[in-house]
């Protein structure tokens, strides 16, 4: 029995002898190939890569630091979408305010169901409501601005504050 009769009776017939593999690269593919990288090349050549900025950031988080490296404020939101690359609209945002040395501690927390932050000017604002927590008072309003610049807080509407330290002189 001969090698060809073994193979037959196998079921492994061997119709041609094996390929090498330089011989076995098909041209056609190659042609194909080189077809589809050029058209896919000159697409991407004609568009710009661009951040899509109508799909909204979950969990948004924005921190920033002082020159020195020491924690200034975080914005934070369940979402955030960015309108320009200076200004970001953001739902239920918590701005912690730092102050911003060594100690770390928590200065000032801001709460709105919903804002506008300019990040050039560090200034944050939004028509609703706002509720500014500080270890010394507690203040809610609406229609508010906060410019951290200069660490100050404007409510147009609807303000109420409640001091938790003592106002000595306060009438006089």
């Amino acid at each position: 029995m001969n090698r060809s009769d073994d193979h037959h009776r196998r079921g492994t017939a061997r119709l041609r002898a094996p390929v090498p593999r330089a011989q076995a690269r098909c041209p056609q593919w190659a042609a194909l190939l080189v077809a589809f990288l050029g058209i896919a090349g000159s697409i991407c050549a004609q568009t710009t890569t661009r951040i899509a900025t109508d799909a909204p950031i979950v969990n948004f988080r924005l921190p920033t630091f002082t020159p020195e490296g020491y924690r200034q404020w975080l914005v934070r939101g369940t979402e955030a979408r960015l309108i320009s690359t200076k200004e970001i609209d953001i739902r239920e945002l918590t701005l912690t305010v730092f102050t911003a040395d060594a100690t770390d501690r928590i200065e000032t927390m801001i709460l709105s169901p919903s804002a506008k932050v300019l990040t050039d000017s560090q200034v944050v604002s939004g028509p609703g409501t706002i509720r500014v927590i500080r270890d010394d008072l507690d203040a809610t309003g609406a229609n508010w601005t906060y410019d951290h610049k200069e660490k100050r807080v404007s409510m147009r509407q609807n303000v109420r504050v409640t001091f938790r330290a003592e106002l000595k002189n306060f009438l006089q």
